[in-house]
C-alpha cells in the first residue's frame, strides 16, 4: 500500500480501475461522473482538486434533474435540517441558469497534504456519493409529501 500525493491521475487511476465512465476538464483538474444508479434519475458527482497546494480533494454530489423554484422554501428547510443533523458533507440550494428551478448540491472536502492510498481515495469518493445519495433520498421523499401550505388550503376549501 503505497500513500501518493494528491493528483489527477491517481483520481484517474482510481476512476479506470473502478470501470467508471467520466469527463476531465480541460485543465485536467475537474472529472465529472453521471451515476445512474439513483432512485431519482442520475446523480452528478464532480471531483476537483484545489487548494493553494493542489492537495484539496473535493467532492460534489447533485442530482441530474433540478427542482421547480416553487419547491425552494421546502429544499431550504430540508437542506438546513441535513446541515444541522449532519457535520459532513454539507448540502446548499443554488441558483440555476433557469429562474423557474433551483438545485441542491451536497459539497465534501479533504485536506490531503500527506497523500493518500488509491483505496481510501475511493472510501472517499464512494462515501461523499453515498451520503449525497442519502440526502436526495431524504429530499425527495419529503417533497413527494404536500406542504403544510397545501394541506391549509385543502382543509380551508374542504372544511
Amino acid at each position: 500500500m503505497q500513500i501518493e500525493p494528491l493528483s489527477a491521475e491517481l483520481i484517474e487511476r482510481y476512476l479506470v480501475s473502478r470501470e467508471l465512465r467520466f469527463f476531465r476538464s480541460d485543465d485536467g483538474e475537474d472529472f465529472l461522473l453521471v451515476l445512474s444508479n439513483y432512485e431519482r434519475g442520475k446523480l452528478h458527482v464532480h471531483l476537483r482538486i484545489n487548494g493553494l497546494r493542489r492537495d484539496i480533494l473535493e467532492i460534489s454530489v447533485s442530482p441530474a434533474a433540478y427542482y421547480p423554484a416553487t419547491e425552494r422554501p421546502r429544499l431550504m428547510e430540508l437542506v438546513n435540517e441535513w446541515n444541522r443533523d449532519n457535520h459532513w458533507p454539507k448540502a446548499f440550494v443554488r441558483e440555476t441558469p433557469q429562474p423557474s428551478h433551483v438545485g441542491v448540491v451536497g459539497e465534501t472536502a479533504y485536506l490531503l497534504a500527506d497523500g493518500i492510498h488509491v483505496a481510501a481515495l475511493g472510501n472517499f469518493i464512494k462515501s461523499g456519493v453515498e451520503y449525497g445519495a442519502d440526502l436526495f433520498a431524504k429530499i425527495d421523499q419529503a417533497i413527494s409529501l404536500p406542504s403544510a401550505d397545501a394541506l391549509e388550503e385543502w382543509m380551508d376549501r374542504t372544511g
